[in-house]
């Protein structure tokens, strides 16, 4: 339904003389990349629309990726309750391992996370997307920075995500 109603607001609001510069889609989607239980949404018709910037494809992350979401029982553990130590326990896969959510697996299957050879991430359910196609054609959306913001450590069981973008007019080359 997202993108029915994303279609609908922009055929309804955009204006003859506008000149769309960058189209985003943010949110918590509340399914993530990596569990065998979520394999239908890793596969939707929305990832061929919007690009996510932290996704190398369906149900496999980039390798600089983490989860968003926190276990709620460890949110006030001394790791995670300080921007400065959430930072740090991000950093560490055997730290995020206790902390950040797993994958949910598929009902009646045993989980095999992670593939051999691949990081351990955790559960993504935080997203940033961006569209390129629904922009000026004279325009282009570049990816400055990607980031995990550590401030609200201790208030909120997600991590936060950040997304710089350069917009480019191209007319101009």
């Amino acid at each position: 339904m997202v993108t029915v109603w994303i279609g609908e607001f922009q055929t309804s609001h955009r204006r003859p003389d506008e000149v769309v510069v960058f189209d985003v889609l943010c949110g918590d989607f509340n399914f993530d990349n990596c569990s065998p239980d979520d394999l239908r949404e890793q596969n939707h018709d929305i990832f061929e629309e919007y690009i996510d910037p932290c996704r190398a494809g369906p149900g496999k992350e980039k390798p600089w990726v983490i989860g968003t979401l926190i276990e709620q029982p460890m949110m006030y553990e001394d790791d995670v309750i300080t921007p400065e130590n959430l930072q740090r326990t991000l950093e560490t896969e055997e730290l995020r391992r206790q902390y950040i959510s797993p994958p949910v697996p598929a009902v009646g299957l045993p989980l095999v996370y992670p593939l051999p050879d691949e990081p351990w991430v955790g559960r993504r359910i935080d997203y940033i997307l961006y569209c390129q196609n629904s922009i000026a054609k004279q325009c282009k959306t570049e990816i400055e920075e990607f980031t995990f913001i550590t401030q609200l450590a201790g208030l909120t069981d997600h991590i936060p995500v950040g997304l710089r973008l350069r917009v480019s007019d191209c007319s101009a080359e």
